[in-house]
């Protein structure tokens, strides 16, 4: 089958992305650079991210009517939620029949009621949505009215990369990266008690109205380089979350422990089906400041328990998370999807199916 690809995040279709590494023979790939913006440190989707979805997915539709009109089995794969919802509406509204996936369908939260009616409205239309954390599955079918077959978990995907710089052993700190869904009053708190120096890299809003420590730094705005070098740097890599319900953090936590690096979390849906505690990271329960500061304690002054921590972390990962492992997954789904084999009935009641995956530890 031949693949119209929106992905926002890919600017100038030289960046690798999981295609590259789909071998069978049997799909090919046409990619459509976003052309817009896509930042995905804002605290929710505007109006424009949106308008630029639309957008982005029209032109996806027109490509694959082309395709069509040509003979070819053509499909639409979309990354992120806004994307695919707005082609789902787009093949509702039009009464096109190709089949759509939604790749990171990652949600902040589901919305009120309108807001989940009319993402059912054109979610129904949509084959197959992938999920980065295995609870999803059930929160998604439910929030949308949808069977679970609908979705599949896959895990979130990164480039291979080996760590090229040390830690900061003369002048060591903590260091916490992101903005979606994190609890950065509790990482405040906590290192305001341990008297640690430490660095918030995140957009403004997530770090709006904290009281920051002596030796505790925010910035926002910094380039992907420099949030790789910091993530080395750094003594301890911290992800604290407040979002317990969607997943968030995941794509942070994957990276330090790609890099090689001790990661502390909390335990939530974004990052249990990652970090296994004590062993590729440490994990801690949602909002409670004594257990997140004692994690980082632990591991503070331990450099052995440190390095093997992330020697473990970073084996997980390029065992089950770099593109050539995750392009195979996604080339198994693709020729499933294309088979329609995953479930099509939108009712409530609809019984999920059970199935083989086929990618490391991958279970509905």
């Amino acid at each position: 089958m031949h693949w119209i690809i929106l992905y926002p995040s890919i600017q100038t279709g030289r960046e690798p992305w999981l295609h590259d590494f789909v071998t069978d023979p049997a799909h090919t790939f046409d990619l459509l650079v976003a052309g817009y913006d896509h930042d995905r440190s804002r605290a929710r989707t505007s109006a424009r991210q949106w308008l630029d979805s639309l957008r982005h997915a029209w032109r996806g539709w027109r490509a694959a009517r082309r395709a069509a009109a040509e003979g070819r089995a053509v499909g639409i794969l979309c990354g992120f939620p806004p994307l695919t919802v707005c082609a789902g509406l787009l093949a509702r509204l039009t009464g096109a029949r190709w089949p759509i996936v939604g790749w990171s369908f990652n949600l902040g939260g589901t919305g009120g009621r309108l807001k989940r009616g009319l993402a059912a409205f054109a979610l129904c239309r949509v084959d197959t949505m992938v999920v980065h954390a295995r609870a999803e599955i059930g929160l998604y079918a439910e929030a949308f009215g949808l069977p679970r077959a609908r979705f599949r978990f896959v895990p979130f995907a990164i480039e291979d990369q080996a760590p090229s710089l040390e830690e900061d052993v003369s002048r060591p700190f903590v260091v916490a990266l992101g903005s979606a869904g994190r609890d950065y009053r509790a990482l405040v708190d906590a290192l305001r008690r341990l008297g640690l120096p430490g660095v918030i890299v995140s957009g403004a809003h997530a770090v709006e109205g904290l009281d920051l420590p002596p030796g505790v730094t925010a910035r926002s705005g910094e380039p992907l380089a420099a949030c790789h070098a910091l993530a080395q740097r750094a003594r301890v890599s911290v992800v604290p979350l407040a979002n317990t319900v969607t997943a968030s953090g995941q794509v942070t936590v994957i990276e330090a422990m790609l890099l090689g690096r001790c990661v502390v979390a909390t335990r939530t849906v974004g990052t249990e089906d990652y970090v296994e505690d004590g062993v590729t990271g440490l994990l801690v329960p949602p909002g409670d400041v004594d257990a997140l500061a004692a994690a980082i304690q632990g591991v503070w002054d331990d450099p052995a328990r440190r390095a093997a921590i992330g020697r473990a972390a970073r084996d997980q990962v390029r065992a089950t998370a770099i593109y050539p492992v995750i392009g195979q997954a996604m080339g198994v789904l693709l020729t499933e999807t294309a088979a329609g084999r995953p479930g099509r009935s939108t009712a409530r009641s609809a019984q999920p199916r059970a199935r083989k995956s086929g990618w490391p530890g991958a279970r509905g």
